[in-house]
């Protein structure tokens, strides 16, 4: 039996694409939203923005940054700071010394 789905119903819909020749997930988020890493790991998550940006604000910080870590079976939220205009960036996630995840965030502003 084939299976179907509606688009607006879906639990969890994945956006694959390709971007200078690397496979990548896509994530797509509004402008004001809240990216939130839980880490089910032991080791700190370290997430870094790879691509030459400072697109993350932690709460309770002013400055945005390009890198921040999560601690073992902790969770963080971040959000996308005001000043950042780029239609989208990529970020390195990594827990230890496993190999990276290197997702591509979308930044929708309409």
């Amino acid at each position: 039996m084939p299976i179907t789905g509606d688009p607006t119903t879906t639990a969890l819909s994945l956006t694959i694409q390709v971007r200078d020749g690397k496979t990548m997930t896509q994530h797509r988020m509004g402008e004001k939203s809240v990216l939130t890493f839980k880490n089910e790991a032991d080791d700190p998550l370290v997430i870094t923005c790879m691509s030459h940006a400072e697109p993350f604000l932690e709460e309770g910080c002013s400055n945005a940054v390009a890198t921040f870590t999560v601690a073992g079976k902790s969770t963080k939220s971040v959000r996308i700071a005001s000043n950042f205009n780029a239609a989208s960036f990529t970020y390195s996630a990594r827990i230890g010394n496993s190999e990276p995840e290197d997702p591509i965030v979308i930044v929708d502003r309409r």
